[in-house]
This record gives C-alpha cells, structure tokens and sequence, in this order.
C-alpha cells in the first residue's frame, strides 16, 4: 500500500526541484540533506516527525520490538526493494493490526490507516512481508479447512509420534528467523500456537520422533553450533524441561533423522549420515542417550535429505525416505535390525521443497504421511500416506501457510 496525499506529493515535488530533475533546463545547486533526502537509496529509514523530519532511525532489519523508537514512528521512507510491515503490537503479533507499505514514503498521520501514527511497535522487513502482513508471520499456521483431523484413539507404538501435547492430533513446530521456536496446534483440538523458547538460532539441526527416554512424551534433540549434541525432555505439553548434553562432534554429521524403532527392541533410535557418505544407526537406549552405533551403509552423500516417517508399508516397522540430489524421492521400508531393505522409488521433481517432515498421522486414518515445505508458495502440503508396500503417498493438498524462511518440523 502506497499512502497518496496532496502532502506527500507536495515533499515529492519538493525533492524533484532541489535535485534539478524538473524539466526546467536549469540546473539547481545541491543543498544539504533534510527530510527524506537523508535517507540513502537501497535503505528503510523511519522518522519522529511527519514528512521526514525529526529524528531518523536506519532500520537494518525486521524488529519484534522497537526499543526506543517504541511508539514514535511518524513517517517513513522505504528506498529497498522490499515491502515493508509496519505493525502495532510488539512481537509482531497481527491481532491489533497493521499494514505494509511498498517502495516510497510516506507520513502516517495522511495514509489509509492513521492510527499507525506514533503507535507502531514492530516492524517486518522482507520479500514476504506484504503477503503475511497484519497475519501470521512468526510461525506456521493450520489452514481451517484442511487442518489435521484427530488420530484413532489407539495407535501403534511405532505410530505414536508427531503429538507434543497428547490431545490426539498431530502438531509442528516453527523456528523462525528471529530465533523463536512455536507450537502448533490443530484448531480443533482446542489448542493454540505457544511460544517455546528464543535463542534457536544456535542450532543447525532439530528433529523429533516420538519418546526417547521412557516417559510417553515427545522429545527433542538439537545440535548447536559447535557440534554439541542436546536432549530436550518434552513435559507433554508443547515445551521442554531442562536439556541433557549428549555429546560432541556431531558436527562430522551432514543431516540427522529421528526415525523411531529401527532396531527392534521398543526404543527410539537415531540415523546420522556423515560428511563421507556413510549412514549411521544410532540406537537409543531409552534415556535419551545411545549405544554403540552401526553402520547402515555408504553411498548417502547423494541424499540431501532423510525423514523418519514412520511405518509407511503397514508391517510395524519403522521405515525411511530420502530425497537424492536430483530430486527423487526414495522409499526404504526398515528391516528391523537398524538397517533397510530394498529401495523403492516414491516420485520426482521433490527438489522444490526446502523441508521434508514426518509428524505421523496427520489425516486422520491412523497411517503416517509425509509434510512437505513449499516456499515458492508459502505453504504447507501433507501427502497422504497410503500404506501400500512401496511407502507411497497420495496427491498432496495444502493445509498449512507460513513464510519462506520458517523452519518446520
């Protein structure tokens, strides 16, 4: 949304002058910066005053809060190729309002929407910030008419994952670009989004799949910078209780998957495929911590993403999928003893998703299917798992939003 005011065309008109780009043939001096002139162009500058004037603050970034400039926003002038997002509440919470603008200037107190003026407390800045201004923008959202539907009341144990909080439906969660981890809940289970926690940033892998240590909640573990592996005990209600140190040197890992049962002995496990190629099984041993690992095999460095999906052939194992570099996506139905059988192919053209999750049963008819994050159209796909012996699934349909740099699992 551009503002359109008799003002701002006055200060447009004004600036036009001063810069000599009149059609006059004469040739202005250059005269010192004032009002939206000291913005630089490629920036987002917002100011105290209307019209450019007062106080200017050069925005670097999208803000949950404001510090200072808190409710002292009164114009601004937008020079980047980005919209911009301009929200009342703090934390960019949608529910009291807001709105985006896109490259120009403007003064509040003249624009559509007035009461931003000396009221704005976050701000989005950001490819994305006009489709998901004034809604959701920190985490991923259920689509109502699409939203997962509740599970059978009795499920496998290799089945009983991807529900946080117990209430039968299963839930995600968001990291989003500030650092925060949320919550989702299906809408119908009475539940909303939750904040977890800040400080995610930390972390270059997080994945789930069901009880680790025992307690019949869903667990989290999370490798940080620095290779360090961390346990996260969930309460049962979305959140987690004090994290537990695995190890170190995780780092020699290029992707993790919680996978569930691989092994056979009623424990979660976990596969790692290191920087050479070779994917690891490390079995779990019902506190949160592992054995001695085994080795499923080499040739992985061609997979650029593993999913613990659940049993996805109907014989009550725990089974894989993996997306090769080319973009195909493989079923390998688990064997039981930590290791695979053999490969099947699910599809092509899987290479335009940034994220591929397994949550479990989000459909509702007791099999696990398989999530799929689509940036290009900001949303969420679930493709229904079908249980048939080749692990495949049924044509996708959308049933989550949520932005492009929004990580999902």
């Amino acid at each position: 949304m551009r503002p359109t005011s008799s003002r701002a065309l006055r200060g447009a008109l004004t600036a036009g002058v001063a810069a000599g780009i009149i059609a006059t043939g004469v040739t202005v001096p250059a005269q010192a910066a004032s009002g939206y002139d000291r913005c630089s162009w490629g920036s987002l500058c917002v100011f105290s005053d209307p019209l450019g004037k007062g106080q200017m603050l050069v925005v670097k970034g999208s803000a949950l809060n404001l510090g200072a400039w808190d409710n002292r926003i009164s114009s601004y002038a937008n020079y980047t190729d980005w919209p911009v997002c301009f929200t009342l509440a703090a934390g960019l919470d949608p529910r009291e309002g807001g709105t985006h603008y896109y490259s120009g200037r403007g003064s509040f107190d003249e624009s559509a929407m007035p009461e931003l003026d000396n009221a704005v407390s976050s701000l989005d800045l950001g490819p994305e910030a006009d489709q998901f201004c004034a809604g959701e923008s920190r985490y991923a959202t259920f689509q109502w008419d699409s939203e997962p539907k509740p599970r059978p009341a009795v499920l496998p144990a290799h089945g009983a994952f991807g529900d946080v909080n117990g209430d039968g439906y299963a839930d995600f969660f968001s990291r989003n670009k500030f650092g925060q981890l949320w919550a989702s809940h299906a809408y119908g289970s009475g539940s909303g989004a939750r904040l977890v926690g800040s400080g995610w940033n930390a972390m270059t892998q997080l994945v789930r799949h069901g009880d680790h240590n025992g307690d019949a909640k869903e667990d989290l573990y999370a490798r940080d910078k620095t290779g360090v592996l961390w346990f996260y005990p969930g309460r049962g209600d979305g959140t987690f209780g004090t994290r537990v140190r695995v190890g170190g040197g995780w780092n020699t890992m290029r992707d993790l998957a919680a996978a569930g049962d691989l092994t056979g002995d009623g424990r979660a496990d976990l596969l790692a495929a290191d920087r050479t190629g070779t994917l690891w099984t490390y079995p779990g041993d019902g506190k949160g911590f592992f054995g001695t690992r085994k080795k499923v095999g080499g040739g992985w460095k061609v997979m650029n993403e593993l999913v613990g999906v659940g049993d996805m052939n109907s014989d009550k194992r725990a089974d894989l999928v993996a997306r090769d570099t080319a973009g195909k996506l493989w079923f390998y139905p688990g064997n039981g003893n930590g290791g695979f059988g053999t490969r099947t192919l699910v599809g092509a053209g899987w290479n335009g998703f940034t994220e591929l999750v397994g949550l479990g049963d989000i459909t509702g008819d007791g099999r696990p299917d398989l999530i799929a994050h689509a940036p290009r159209e900001a949303s969420l796909r679930v493709y229904p798992g079908t249980g048939a012996a080749n692990g495949g699934v049924k044509a996708a349909k959308i049933f989550g939003s949520l932005q492009s740099s929004v990580l999902v699992f």
